[in-house]
């Protein structure tokens, strides 16, 4: 099968592209510095425990010649602008998080026929691409597991009322004066109620994250349901 890929929902075949190679599946960078001791052999590691991010090449080509080539240039710049969600046809699973870091001259591409390259920096993470059938409802205290093979950095959002103690893995997340809900993005250190900062009503050093494997959730106050958007996410 020809490869592919799809950015912002519209797939690269669309707007005639072809591909002539996707990027391999690459595991990203840990962030580790090296700390050097006077008169000490080798070198320390600080592990900062972070991912950073990455380029991810893909080698195109045009697929056809044209005519309208100033206003098909306009439009595949357009597409091309920006942030986005990618999906390769490699991993077609798997998406993600990028942005085009190189220029491209697509009037000369078209004009020659020529190939390119559009260079993509990547978030360090891969995402499930049906993520939204992860999405689950909490009414009662519960073990969930997290099937992907680095820790997850969900979205909770609260619904009760008054002084509220959610627990992840045995760690305490305060919430204080809860008045009908409050939502946790441990992804943006976050805490508000729709578009309302709440960082006041939160108490804890960190934000909530679920490890690989079994993760505990449980919690104490007036809570009528916990909604958990869980961000399963690979290297």
């Amino acid at each position: 099968m020809q490869p592919y890929f799809t950015f912002k929902g519209i797939r690269s075949t669309d707007m005639g592209i072809i591909v002539t190679k996707v990027p391999p599946i690459t595991k990203p960078e840990r962030t580790v510095s090296e700390i050097k001791i006077p008169g000490r052999n080798g070198v320390l590691h600080n592990d900062e425990g972070t991912y950073l991010n990455y380029t991810k090449e893909v080698e195109c080509a045009i697929k056809n010649k044209r005519k309208d080539v100033p206003q098909y240039a306009e439009k595949i710049n357009a597409w091309l602008d920006g942030y986005g969600e990618i999906i390769f046809s490699n991993e077609p699973d798997k998406s993600y998080r990028v942005m085009v870091k190189n220029q491209m001259d697509m009037n000369g591409v078209l004009n020659s026929f020529s190939k390119f390259l559009i260079q993509f920096d990547t978030f360090p993470f891969k995402y499930a691409v049906n993520a939204f059938a992860d999405h689950f409802i909490l009414t009662t205290p519960k073990t969930i597991t997290n099937n992907g093979n680095v820790y997850a950095e969900p979205t909770i959002t609260v619904y009760g009322n008054g002084n509220i103690i959610l627990t992840v893995n045995g760690t305490n997340y305060g919430l204080n004066g809860i008045n009908g809900s409050v939502t946790i993005n441990s992804e943006m250190m976050e805490v508000y109620k729709d578009v309302t900062n709440a960082n006041n009503k939160y108490s804890a050093l960190d934000f909530p994250r679920f490890q690989v494997g079994e993760n505990s959730i449980s919690w104490t106050g007036s809570v009528t349901k916990i909604e958990v958007e869980p961000k399963w996410r690979w290297l």
